[in-house]
């Protein structure tokens, strides 16, 4: 037969109640309160200690829901600081003695542990709070009047308190690991259960310094134990220290230092029943430090009920806490002094879950996203992105603000006024003796950059900051042209309606109908302008065909200048580096022009633009966090008509109308977008030798490529009741909240004639723009004055 068990006894962890410890006088309940959400009372000194603050309380809803176990002498359930949230569950767990009274402490010891982790204060100013005022304690009476009990009472104790639903249990009492306590530990950490030990107060290490053995892997990671500090982050002098002993899993062996945290335990201020019901009192001890932790876990295991499932609430006050005494874990303070603050911020990194189902590091993103002029400020996204939800390296979820990955211009929304000076054109002209002409055109531009200002009206758009040049060739009806740095959009109008005629510099100015052409520049262009012979130009009265293709340079392409300095040669072209010939976007478009009646024409176009990592102008990282799809294709019907008005004068009106298909992206957190529908359209006046001989003046109103509807699928992820993260794509609109209106008055008037035909040209604009970049109330307002010299 087996000898029968013997009871190994354990008292309170406390130093008990000081002789200096008076009554202290809680005031009547006053009226109409005005006082934080959840107020600390008389704990506000070591709520401070352990950086507990109401936006943190307010965060974790005090600890609601989460249940706190109290093995301990009991819990007077009428108390003013615990009253009204002691579950009907609590019992006696006593098996060693008699509870007479049921769970009702007649001690006092396990009402003031209790209030210390989930009291709450009861009246305006007065009181104490514990620190989960909201969570839900059930008492499990293991030790007398006395404070005393029996390794079966405690262990009792903790399988009961398990079992009526605590996921914290407060050990106030003398550790003292049997195989009665190491298999109820067992049982609880099973269950997900977390159990809270105080150090002891005997100025000693823990447990005499021997190692617990028989635990499994789980109650490793369930286990703390709490060693007591002064205000002053000192040792206090009764404390024990973990000292060099091990709790043990099989082979797994995890130091007592490293389950180890500091938390105040002296002169706390707790219900002393001892001097009446509702009385306070100062209390000193380990078993004051204890409930502090089990407090701190109900507020984190509130928040992210993901660290319950995981079971790693504890993991994550090990990693917050302030580090004392030696750098990292020692034998004396363990992990150090707990932090609230600390515990409340991410920890291990902020991730985000993107398309593939795989998380992308917040701190390894940039700025991701360069907003274009069709999509605007991309403000339904930006929404989304302020209030976004990552997880740390706990799996717990935080809101974070990622709208800064979206680069919008850098302007106020109030008027702007910028005086910039137009490119300075220099033309050589050279005529051949069947009629043909061949003009070289290059210039040294501003570098005005896209992504730092907004782009007023066209022309100005196409020179992009970039060196231009360009070689044309006319004769008769044939026109050719290639170059470099401008606006291929303005190429493709002279092809398409004739070139130096109105309506090609109408048409280039209003840059309608070669919308999507715009968004491809920069580069390299090429057009082909010529008369149609034939039926079909019978049948039109006169006909022209246009094709043009123009590219958008890459990150890797620069000009020669910018890397060696010093003059230009616009023969050599451009330097690529990186990638090679890497073009961020083609644009090919095809026209057809004809007179409908004398002084009146038309054209019909047709436009294609490819952009890779960009969409309608906006620019992205490839395989970034904010991709609107790798390749994006394009496609817009342009209708434009010119009238003659009178001798000079002709009003142009153009229209486009632009689709991009639907696309999706295997990363980043934008899955696809849908098609989207673009529109633009203007009109130029236009009135030859306004002031003098030779001269233009042009007045033009436009509204650019904007996005009329379509929606991109941003993935969303929401976190339920119960820590269970799901992420869905939920469709944003595209569409800006802006409407971009832009007035324009352009002027060009010859200077100067030389004897062999050179010529000095002036030209000067004024532009506005409402709304501009489709952002609803930014206003920019540009003067330009440049020259154009011809030999």
């Amino acid at each position: 037969m087996m000898a029968p068990m013997v009871p190994f006894p354990i008292r309170l962890a406390s130093a008990g109640l000081l002789a200096a410890a008076a009554l202290i006088a809680r005031p009547a309940p006053a009226q109409a309160a005005t006082t934080p959400t959840y107020a600390a009372g008389y704990s506000a000194g070591w709520w401070a200690q352990l950086g507990v603050t109401n936006a943190i309380e307010v965060a974790a809803t005090g600890g609601s829901g989460v249940t706190i176990g109290v093995v301990d002498t009991g819990v007077v359930a009428t108390q003013a600081d615990v009253t009204g949230r002691v579950a009907t569950t609590s019992s006696c767990a006593a098996v060693a003695f008699t509870c007479s009274k049921g769970y009702t402490d007649d001690n006092g010891h396990g009402t003031a542990t209790a209030a210390i982790a989930a009291g709450a204060v009861t009246s305006t100013g007065a009181g104490m709070a514990g620190l989960a005022p909201k969570a839900t304690i059930v008492a499990e009476k293991s030790l007398n009047v006395s404070g005393s009990g029996t390794d079966a009472d405690v262990a009792n104790g903790i399988i009961k308190a398990t079992n009526a639903g605590a996921r914290i249990i407060n050990l106030s009492l003398t550790y003292l690991p049997t195989n009665a306590i190491v298999s109820a530990i067992n049982y609880a950490a099973a269950k997900g259960t977390v159990l809270v030990f105080a150090g002891g107060n005997s100025a000693t290490v823990l447990n005499g310094g021997g190692s617990t053995n028989g635990l499994t892997t789980a109650a490793l990671t369930h286990l703390a134990f709490t060693g007591s500090v002064t205000s002053a982050n000192k040792l206090s002098s009764f404390s024990n220290t973990p000292g060099a002993g091990y709790a043990i899993a099989g082979t797994t062996r995890t130091s007592y230092a490293s389950l180890w945290l500091m938390a105040p335990g002296e002169n706390i201020v707790a219900p002393g029943i001892q001097y009446g019901s509702n009385a306070l009192a100062y209390w000193t001890g380990t078993s004051m430090a204890a409930p502090m932790v089990s407090g701190a876990l109900a507020l984190l295991e509130a928040t992210w009920p993901v660290l319950y499932r995981n079971g790693t609430a504890t993991a994550v006050l090990f990693a917050s806490a302030t580090d004392l005494g030696t750098k990292g874990v020692d034998a004396t303070f363990g992990n150090g002094l707990m932090n609230l603050t600390t515990a409340f911020t991410p920890l291990g990194g902020l991730s985000v879950t993107q398309a593939n189902g795989k998380s992308l590091p917040v701190t390894s993103l940039t700025g991701a996203l360069v907003t274009g002029g069709a999509l605007g400020s991309l403000g339904s996204i930006s929404a989304q992105l302020a209030s976004y939800t990552a997880f740390d390296g706990y799996q717990r979820n935080f809101t974070v603000n990622l709208s800064g990955l979206i680069a919008k211009q850098p302007v106020s929304a109030s008027s702007i006024t910028a005086a910039l000076p137009a490119p300075t054109v220099t033309t050589s002209s050279t005529k051949f003796a069947d009629g043909g002409s061949l003009t070289l055109a290059y210039t040294d531009a501003p570098r005005l950059d896209f992504m730092t200002r907004p782009q007023p009206l066209a022309p100005r758009d196409g020179y992009a900051g970039h060196d231009g040049w360009t070689l044309a060739y006319s004769r008769g009806g044939l026109t050719l042209a290639t170059g470099q740095g401008f606006p291929g959009a303005a190429s493709f109008a002279q092809a398409l309606w004739g070139q130096g005629s109105g309506a090609a510099e109408a048409a280039g100015t209003l840059g309608v109908s070669t919308a999507l052409t715009g968004l491809a520049q920069g580069g390299g262009f090429a057009a082909l302008g010529t008369d149609l012979d034939g039926w079909l130009s019978r049948a039109l009265g006169g006909a022209r065909l246009a094709l043009s293709w123009s590219g958008a340079p890459g990150a890797d392409t620069v000009s020669r200048r910018d890397l060696l300095g010093g003059d230009w040669n616009p023969w050599r072209g451009p330097v690529l580096t990186g990638a090679g010939w890497d073009r961020q976007a083609d644009a090919f478009a095809a026209g057809l022009s004809w007179d409908l009646t004398r002084g009146w024409s038309t054209s019909l176009s047709v436009s294609l633009l490819n952009e890779r990592d960009g969409l309608l102008g906006s620019r992205y990282r490839g395989g970034g966090l904010l991709s609107l799809g790798d390749h994006n294709d394009s496609l817009s019907l342009g209708l434009a008509t010119a009238v003659t008005l009178w001798d000079g004068g002709s009003l142009m009106l153009d229209a486009s109308l632009a689709r991009t298909g639907a696309a999706d992206s295997a990363h980043g957190i934008i899955a696809g977008i849908g098609p989207l529908l673009a529109r633009s359209y203007g009109l130029a006046l236009s009135q030859r030798d306004a002031v003098t001989e030779g001269d233009s003046l042009t007045a033009a109103w436009r509204r650019p490529l904007r996005v009329v509807s379509g929606t991109a699928s941003l993935l969303i992820t929401s976190v339920d009741d119960q820590g269970y993260a799901t992420t869905v794509p939920t469709r944003v609109s595209l569409r800006p909240d802006g409407a971009e209106t832009d007035l324009a008055l352009t002027y060009a008037a010859p200077l100067a004639t030389g004897r062999w035909g050179q010529a000095l040209t002036l030209n000067g604009s004024l532009e506005y723009r409402q709304d501009a970049g489709n952002i609803r109330g930014l206003t920019d307002q540009v003067a330009r004055v440049g020259l154009n010299f011809r030999f």
